[in-house]
């Protein structure tokens, strides 16, 4: 008996001998996933701190600070720039124009892919992103409307973008079109900065300011290429002069269900080719929001903008230096435009609203240098998802050549993959 049970002792101690190495090849496989799924969730986690800033961003705040575990930010920054697939999105803008003037106009009288953007977005590292949209048109030939580097957490929580984008001026310049609360961009947008808005190349930096009361600040201060938008009136045509710009944004909860956002904004450009800055525009914004339920408020929005736009011209030469000498001369007109947005979401689905609009006109004629157009647009819109929505609106206007325009436009909005600007 005793000789069988150190025999069976032997025996279980070889095997617990051999386990290892048995196993060993299992233990290395175990160890090769851990340290992959260790990874993955590094990687994760800071894809949502990207996110989690972005939302900050997007909503006024200031961002939260990078937290790093493990083998810290350098992993996970190699591992994003590994990304090869951005996301990816696709937002269709179809519009049926009926217009009163009995002319082959852009879009009139038909149904029309008014715009098709093909939207690519992906985080560079942890502290950065890349933007850009590619725009299709049944007016025009692709081109592209934005493409923009942004860098989060300089110093001061300050952002920075360099590219082409929409600056932060006022309320409407700086939203996409298919975000708009109207299917058009109000007439003070067309006329000076372009009919579909703004877009420009350069570089701006966006900083929160922390003071000690209740009230939020945001400031934004760039530099653009010269020129404006498409049929646009308020600068040159050269792009080299440069267009500078500055907003200071305000926000304060009134109470529980309402907010309250002011700003104020500064341009200031080139309207001929020389290298001066004489056309500076001066912009003031307010906005009213009243959430008075779940997915329903009231929204009350103004903006004015206004111009003063002088003449460079040679006066002389300097006697001594030879230096030629500048004067410049105001036109005696301060031109101002703005509008008026009042918006209900009387259900989830469901919103209507009126927008009235006045702006003088740049290039007037003399005997009437202050005339202008005006426009009075009513609207009602369905969001069917936040990947669908459809909108009816008709607008008059009554033009400062003495001739009105009345035009019924049905829009149809709708979006596929990711899109940073949802329809709801």
């Amino acid at each position: 008996m005793k000789r069988f049970l150190t025999t069976v002792v032997l025996c279980v101690l070889c095997a617990l001998a051999e386990a290892p190495r048995a196993h060993a090849g299992e233990i290395e496989v175990l160890s090769a996933q851990v340290k992959e799924l260790s990874t993955l969730v590094q990687d994760l986690s800071l894809t949502v701190q990207n996110q989690q800033r972005e939302i900050a961003l997007l909503k006024g705040r200031t961002p939260p600070p990078f937290t790093t575990s493990g083998a810290g930010p350098a992993s996970g920054a190699r591992s994003l720039q590994g990304r090869w697939n951005p996301d990816i999105g696709v937002v269709a803008d179809t519009v049926f124009k009926l217009d009163s003037p009995r002319e082959d106009a852009e879009g009139a009288d038909r149904v029309s892919v008014r715009e098709a953007e093909l939207v690519f977005g992906s985080a560079v590292d942890p502290y950065s992103r890349l933007d850009a949209t590619i725009s299709f048109s049944d007016f025009e030939e692709a081109g592209l409307e934005e493409a923009h580097y942004t860098h989060f957490g300089l110093p001061w929580n300050m952002t920075g973008r360099v590219g082409r984008f929409k600056p932060n001026v006022g309320k409407a310049i700086p939203v996409h079109r298919d975000s708009l609360d109207t299917v058009d961009e109000p007439l003070v947008i067309q006329r000076y900065f372009g009919l579909e808005g703004y877009n420009k190349s350069g570089a701006d930096l966006k900083m929160p300011i922390d003071l000690p009361w209740a009230m939020t600040h945001e400031a934004s201060l760039g530099l653009l290429e010269g020129g404006n938008g498409e049929d646009g009136t308020l600068f040159g045509e050269t792009r080299r002069h440069p267009t500078g710009y500055s907003h200071l944004k305000n926000y304060v909860d009134l109470n529980d269900t309402t907010g309250l956002e002011l700003g104020v904004s500064h341009l200031a450009g080139s309207r001929d080719d020389d290298a001066t800055f004489e056309v500076n525009v001066i912009g003031v914004d307010g906005t009213v929001i009243w959430r008075f339920a779940n997915q329903r408020y009231f929204k009350l929005q103004n903006e004015v903008f206004n111009v003063n736009r002088a003449e460079s011209f040679v006066e002389g030469a300097d006697a001594g230096t030879g230096d030629l000498i500048y004067e410049d001369v105001d036109d005696n007109r301060h031109l101002w435009g703005g509008y008026l947005l009042a918006d209900l979401r009387f259900h989830p689905q469901w919103a209507t609203g009126f927008r009235f609009d006045r702006v003088m006109i740049v290039d007037a004629p003399a005997e009437d240098p202050h005339s202008g157009d005006t426009g009075y647009t009513g609207y009602l819109t369905f969001y069917q998802s936040e990947f669908a929505r459809w909108r009816a609106q008709f607008s008059h206007f009554d033009l400062s050549n003495g001739g009105d325009d009345n035009q019924v436009l049905i829009q149809g909005t709708f979006a596929i993959g990711e899109h940073k600007h949802k329809l709801t």
